[in-house]
């Protein structure tokens, strides 16, 4: 199974750097912190999972920092059931299982899905690549339903 890493502190570092923004601790802790998450966590999610660290860490920052981080290209939405966006900090080419049960999101690594031909132009869209998302339900939420049954 292939494992992609996300960028350590010192490509960050030198991406911000690079595109003249100030690297603060907060803007770190929240790459840090979604790097470190295998869940795809929302901005909520991070939120509380910094914010005792961070007090003076606001939840608007973290929504600022996500859109930063975002644009420079460092993480990318996934998508989701729930209406909250969710996010990875792996950036390369994969895919995701999503379970429309209780949420959970779980990268799917495989090479056949990664050349799959790109239409070129479909109706004046230009796809750019492309992603997977295999929606259903994970193995925890089966296993509870056949319990529950």
């Amino acid at each position: 199974m292939k494992t992609l890493q996300p960028k350590t502190r010192e490509e960050v570092a030198a991406l911000f750097k690079k595109a003249r923004l100030p690297l603060t601790l907060q803007r770190l802790a929240v790459y840090e912190r979604l790097a470190q998450s295998h869940d795809h966590p929302s901005a909520e999610s991070l939120y509380k999972a910094l914010k005792p660290r961070y007090p003076s860490l606001s939840l608007a920052t973290v929504y600022k920092t996500l859109q930063t981080l975002q644009k420079m290209s460092l993480i990318k939405a996934v998508d989701s059931p729930s209406a909250q966006a969710r996010y990875d900090a792996l950036t390369d080419v994969h895919h995701h299982a999503v379970c429309s049960r209780c949420g959970k999101i779980e990268d799917v690594f495989d090479a056949s899905l990664d050349k799959l031909p790109t239409p070129a132009n479909v109706r004046g869209f230009q796809a750019a690549g492309h992603s997977v998302h295999f929606h259903g339900h994970c193995a925890a939420c089966v296993k509870s339903r056949r319990n529950h049954v």
